[in-house]
């Protein structure tokens, strides 16, 4: 039988739910007299998990001030000031999203509702290379229009410390830390063309990421799929992952390749934790396309194996067998994503490499099985919105979409669009 929830009931469960990681929801709050009350809030007879992996216990929960007093069983309910009632209920500490995407948005929604009322307070962004800051002077003017015209959101920062101040400006609901997008910094240094950083361009990077090390950043994140990120070699994330190492930060890597390569990719991250003792995260550990799947336990054993020599080694992945991505970052070959998006447009204008193009999509093809498992999820103009939330089942008729509105539909390096590609093709480990 299906039941319809209306909505005030919906929300008022939800606010149940999430009081026990936020403490909020009065309405569930029995009020005491204050009177020679020495605990704050008691949180009664939940089911608590304490995060450090042992099983859950049901146990009281005293809090005074803004600290956690006393965790044990029956706690004296006349000492406090506020009883919540848990019982049935499971307390757990703040969730820490440890691969988030969150910059601007919390300039947009400060509240975070998305993440708070799944009970989530620590968010780390400036993940996969991309942080918002530096910000090219390149394409500074670029930025400012998209913030302008799709968040009505002023740019006004080039650094993190500008970066930061404009967060505190109107203050945030949750608890937010970033790493420097490696994207970001050889953007701001190199450009964004396929070339080696020089001597004095590699210093430059080094003395901006240190200076961002000590402003507060936990460490470095790279993109090694993502222009310009693509175009760095191993030896220059090593050199940059020295500075980590000394401001003891942590580097994490949306490897170069998560599919056919995928043990390659992990063998030049395990290389980079050698050479530095950096702490290593890999991103969204995973491995994508069907043909690959077999590889999950090889994956597995070479990352235990590099544990038990003692690299200091984690991951994080998310549970679906899908991934989500720019639509010119997975369509198009790198050489084509060089330079700015007015260069990159007339690459794609250009009737001497449409064959080119079609030949490297139809790699891609292969590679997810069929054209049925794409979603074109966003777009960024009016005049293709009516390809968003299309599933194609014809190739041909896909491409010719794509190349023919490149222009209105390709989320281009930096994010100034939103043009992005939904695919079921991966499994997790």
């Amino acid at each position: 039988m299906n039941t319809k929830i209306k909505r005030r009931k919906f929300i008022k469960n939800s606010i149940r739910t999430a009081v026990l990681l936020g403490l909020g929801g009065s309405q569930i709050f029995f009020q005491k007299s204050s009177r020679a009350k020495e605990i704050d809030i008691l949180i009664s007879k939940g089911l608590v998990f304490n995060g450090q992996g042992t099983p859950p216990q049901e146990a009281d929960i005293a809090i005074k001030g803004d600290k956690i007093y006393r965790i044990t069983t029956n706690i004296n309910p006349d000492k406090a000031k506020r009883i919540i009632n848990a019982r049935g209920l499971a307390v757990a500490p703040g969730f820490i999203d440890a691969h988030s995407h969150t910059d601007i948005e919390l300039m947009v929604n400060p509240k975070a509702e998305s993440q708070v009322r799944q009970g989530v307070t620590t968010e780390i962004s400036g993940n996969c290379g991309s942080s918002p800051f530096p910000i090219a002077s390149s394409i500074y003017e670029e930025k400012k229009k998209y913030y302008k015209d799709e968040y009505d959101l002023e740019l006004d920062w080039r650094d993190i410390n500008g970066f930061f101040n404009r967060l505190m400006k109107k203050g945030i609901g949750l608890n937010y830390a970033t790493l420097v997008g490696h994207g970001s910094l050889r953007g701001e240094v190199v450009g964004y063309y396929d070339q080696p950083a020089s001597k004095k361009e590699m210093e430059m990077m080094k003395k901006i990421l240190a200076e961002n090390l000590k402003a507060g950043a936990l460490g470095l994140s790279t993109g090694l799929i993502y222009p310009p990120g693509s175009y760095a070699s191993t030896e220059e994330i090593v050199e940059l992952c020295h500075e980590v190492t000394r401001a003891r930060g942590v580097y994490a890597t949306h490897m170069r390749d998560e599919g056919d390569k995928i043990l390659e990719a992990i063998g030049e991250a395990l290389h980079i934790a050698r050479e530095t003792k950096v702490s290593l995260q890999i991103s969204h550990l995973k491995v994508s396309y069907p043909r690959n799947w077999p590889k999950i336990k090889k994956v597995i054993s070479v990352l235990e194996k590099a544990r038990a020599q003692g690299i200091k080694l984690l991951a994080d992945r998310y549970p679906y067998i899908a991934g989500a991505n720019d639509l010119a970052d997975s369509l198009f070959p790198q050489w084509a994503l060089q330079g700015t998006t007015a260069e990159f447009i007339k690459q794609l204008k250009k009737p001497s490499l449409q064959t080119k193009f079609r030949k490297h999509m139809k790699k891609y093809e292969q590679k997810i099985g069929s054209w049925e498992k794409v979603l074109i999820s966003d777009v960024s103009t009016q005049k293709t919105k009516y390809m968003k939330v299309k599933i194609y089942s014809k190739p041909q008729k896909l491409q010719e979409k794509i190349l023919l509105n490149s222009y209105g539909i390709c989320s281009l390096k930096r994010k100034i669009g939103l043009a992005k590609l939904f695919s079921t093709v991966e499994r997790k480990t």
